[in-house]
């Protein structure tokens, strides 16, 4: 009796309680009158007849097809009801002398057992007589994944071409929108576009999604100790879709992988991105976790009012990811072209908007493998990083990658690499590692005091004029030379973060040198350029450079310069604040753009290279998006409608063309550049950095909003260190949720969570004020209603929820001073601080509503 054809198509997606009903008639399709052999945690069934065997998990949510008639190939993958894979399916197999040999056809039929929820399938043999492999595949079917462990065994020793280990053929490449990698990083299929492109990374999870399907399929392969995982994605030529094969093929090597073009990941138009390896005799095992996951629900930001948060999440994790090029090389520019440029300060500020510990690690693995080839014994730091040497000044591009810009010596590089380094320890926390980089950080620091003009605190650069025509910054070909006002206001900000990782690291005279240093640099900036400073009295803004003749240059409101003297807080006189902010603002307006430009007004003919001319052309007044968490955060403050425009504006921009350019055109405001850069998300890094307010940092999550009403009723999910918390934003007062633990207050605030309870600080404090412990029963939410610095002065709070005793401590109390501690204004306890100023309670839960006054004894003050 023939086995009917079922083909099921899901035109919405499906309650997930459907899955397993549905997963259950296809299974009964495949295996047509054979018996379920398995049933519990996941299912097998077998139709021996047709050499087909089918296995599902207990969810119903991932089902896979394997037909051993001839072949060993799964040849159908079912993810939340919906087929992904092509023809061709997932097999094993392997490249050498030009040829594939695969499981997918002409193979003896391997043997078949099933015991319980498990299927063996052993003597896969393929492969020619001079290069022979012998393969087991062990399938365990679990409630929530399938399990597939390979063990492979080499007859002989080869040199291999390229290894599927096993290899994921797709249906089409818009069977998913892309795959979030175990890096942190992202493979975009829209990159692939062109038959043959391919993309390689040293990472083997892998989680592809497909944003209107809402649905995922996550493959986390392990290796054994001492082997090597490595992944290639390809669209390939020969498709059975309308638009190409998506491929995924994994590799497991003794030995890392090399990149067979110079350090190239991504090829247009091959697919050989790695180097051919050698094998010898013997066996080698991956293991495959394979999970079908609901989209939505496994990557839920939390809910967003104002905002369509499907757009936020996209475009965080799309363009956010993807200057993630591999493991150690983290950066803005992309694998498409793969450049990393060390002269910018986005880095740790990305992490802090796609909050992935796996972009987190690789950043500070990045950070690592720059210190230890990127930064000269002098202290110089290489501004960049790149797969070959074709944009680099003669002589300077070394074996690891690293070179000088053709431009000129980008003097930035010295802060920025800080300016990373401090914010990457802001979401690790990790101390050890902050101890590891000291040393390379005072380096590049000191490298640059140096440099410092006379006694004006100012910091010179490699060129004396623009008559040089050399860059010295982000901005290349522009000739800003000597005083640079970018580069000194990103040196501001890296000393005064880099006094308090030296604060950390308790080097309290380093800290104080670069504080020191700071603040002279601070009054000279201000200064008008008339006294060698760079505020231009009579336009009202800052001037991107002064020759060393003291003449002014980028006299045009440079928006980076005038951003950075803000959000970095050198520019505090309100003043000056309004003057810049108002005339940026109605410059932009009057235009109609979409996000401020590079430079408002025109370059002279003389101060940049050629190209940039006529204005408005590339860095003489294009849009360069990596600029707009700094203009968010200047503006955040003084206007956060105006900055929430510009967020509204990149979304929708995101939306039309995904972001996917170098920068924009000012007169038609259409996409340039072949070199895609992430920094295109940081107008979402400002959302979250300074509207919503969310900056972690090494012992807390701290929260300093900056709302219009239209956000209120905003709820954030956000991780941090492996602790989970739950964000609710409003113009009245945000709250802070972990460890079962709820904190208010109308003011900043900072809450860690320790697994025992949470820590709260008030204020930008970096010390606890206030610990809970994890309520036993229930929740509790404490509203903080008044906690000053002053040890001397009350403490009031709130507390509802939890009747079980839920242990307190209040530091930052005079030490070994009594304290009266009242409930609801009736019972009075008197506690006593401890040497550390420390005091300890656990009130009964005898009210639903607890008022809570703690004043030192004697006095009557109450908040």
């Amino acid at each position: 009796m023939p086995v009917p054809l079922i083909r099921f198509t899901l035109r919405r997606p499906m309650p997930s309680h459907i899955y397993r009903s549905v997963a259950l008639l296809i299974l009964a399709a495949c295996v047509g009158r054979a018996s379920v052999l398995a049933e519990g945690p996941g299912m097998i069934h077998q139709d021996a007849e047709r050499k087909v065997v089918t296995l599902a998990d207990g969810q119903g949510h991932l089902a896979l097809r394997l037909n051993y008639d001839g072949r060993c190939v799964v040849d159908r993958v079912t993810v939340r009801g919906r087929d992904v894979a092509a023809k061709s399916g997932v097999a094993s197999g392997i490249r050498v002398g030009g040829q594939w040999s695969t499981t997918r056809t002409g193979i003896p039929t391997p043997d078949i057992a099933v015991r319980g929820t498990t299927l063996t399938v052993s003597n896969i043999a393929f492969g020619k007589p001079e290069a022979g492999v012998r393969e087991t595949w062990k399938f365990t079917v679990k409630s929530d994944r399938i399990i597939w462990r390979i063990s492979r065994r080499y007859l002989n020793g080869a040199t291999l071409e390229d290894t599927a280990f096993p290899e994921w053929d797709f249906a089409e490449m818009s069977t998913w929108t892309g795959g979030l990698l175990g890096n942190g990083g992202v493979v975009w299929n829209k990159y692939l576009e062109t038959a043959n492109a391919t993309y390689g990374a040293h990472t083997g999870s892998v989680t592809f999604w497909n944003r209107q399907a809402n649905d995922c399929l996550r493959i986390v392969p392990m290796v054994p100790k001492g082997q090597h995982g490595a992944s290639r994605f390809t669209h390939q030529p020969d498709g059975d879709g309308r638009n190409g094969v998506f491929t995924f093929n994994y590799s497991v090597s003794g030995e890392e992988l090399k990149t067979a073009h110079k350090f190239y990941r991504w090829l247009s138009d091959r697919q050989d991105v790695w180097a051919p390896f050698a094998v010898k005799p013997g066996t080698v095992n991956v293991e495959l976790s394979l999970q079908a996951l609901d989209y939505k629900e496994t990557y839920n930001r939390g809910t967003f009012k104002g905002l369509d948060g499907g757009s936020i999440r996209e475009l965080v994790h799309t363009v956010g990811r993807y200057g993630v090029i591999d493991n150690r090389l983290v950066g803005a520019n992309g694998w498409r072209t793969g450049n990393i440029c060390l002269h910018e300060p986005f880095f740790g500020q990305i992490g802090f908007a796609v909050d992935d510990p796996d972009y987190t690690a690789n950043l500070a693995s990045t950070l690592d493998y720059e210190r230890d080839y990127a930064i000269l014994k002098d202290g110089r730091v290489k501004s960049r990083w790149t797969y070959d040497d074709f944009d680099s000044i003669p002589g300077s591009f070394d074996d690891q990658g690293f070179y000088e810009a053709q431009w000129g010596y980008l003097m930035d590089s010295q802060p920025d690499y800080v300016i990373v380094v401090a914010e990457q320890f802001d979401m690790s926390g990790d101390r050890k590692w902050l101890a590891g980089q000291k040393a390379a950080c005072e380096k590049a620091l000191d490298y640059m005091l140096r440099r410092e003009a006379g006694g004006s605190g100012l910091v010179t650069m490699m060129t004396d004029s623009h008559l040089q025509k050399r860059g010295s910054d982000w901005i290349d070909i522009i000739w800003a030379s000597y005083k640079n006002a970018l580069v000194n206001a990103e040196m501001y900000y890296a000393l005064n973060l880099w006094a308090k990782a030296e604060d950390t690291l308790g080097d309290a005279a380093k800290a104080a040198e670069y504080r020191a240093f700071a603040a002279r640099l601070k009054a000279g900036f201000n200064k008008p350029i008339s006294e060698g400073g760079f505020w231009d009295p009579g336009n009202k803004w800052y001037v991107y450079w002064l020759d060393k003749d003291g003449s002014a240059h980028g006299n045009n409101l440079c928006t980076p310069v005038n951003f950075a003297a803000i959000a970095y807080g050198i520019c505090d006189e309100p003043a000056r604040q309004k003057a810049i902010l108002d005339r940026t603002e109605a410059e932009t307006a009057r235009e109609k753009l979409f996000m401020w430009p590079l430079n408002v007004f025109p370059y002279q003919t003389d101060e940049g290279m050629r190209r940039n001319f006529p204005f408005p052309n590339y860095e003489n007044g294009s849009i360069f998006m990596s600029w707009a968490e700094l203009g968010i955060r200047a503006y955040a403050d003084y206007d956060p409608a105006l900055a929430l425009k510009y967020v509204k504006q990149t979304l929708a921009r995101y939306e039309q063309d995904g972001l996917s350019y170098q920068h924009y055109e000012r007169a038609r405001q259409n996409g340039n550049g072949d070199d895609i850069l992430a920094g295109n998300c940081m107008a979402i890094v400002g959302l979250y950095r300074d509207i919503y307010g969310v900056q972690p940092q090494p012992n807390r999550l701290y929260l300093d909003p900056h709302l219009t009403p239209e956000l209120d009723g905003t709820q954030l999910r956000y991780g941090l260190r492996g602790r989970q918390y739950v964000i609710d934003l409003a113009t009245t007062g945000c709250a802070l949720t972990a460890e079962g633990v709820t904190v208010r207050a109308t003011v900043p605030f900072g809450l860690n969570a320790t697994g025992a309870g949470v820590e709260f600080s008030t204020g930008a404090s970096a010390e606890p004020g206030l610990s809970v412990a994890r309520p036993r029963t229930g929740t509790l939410t404490v509203q903080i209603e008044s906690w000053p610095d002053d040890p001397a002065a009350p403490r009031s709070w709130t507390e509802v929820g939890s009747p079980s005793k839920v242990g307190h401590v209040v530091t930052h109390l005079r030490a070994n001073a009594d304290y009266e501690l009242t409930v609801n204004g009736g019972k009075t306890a008197t506690l006593r601080a401890d040497t550390a100023g420390r005091v300890k309670f656990s009130p009964a839960g005898d009210a639903a509503t607890r008022r809570f006054d703690l004043k030192p004894r004697g006095t009557n003050a109450r908040a």
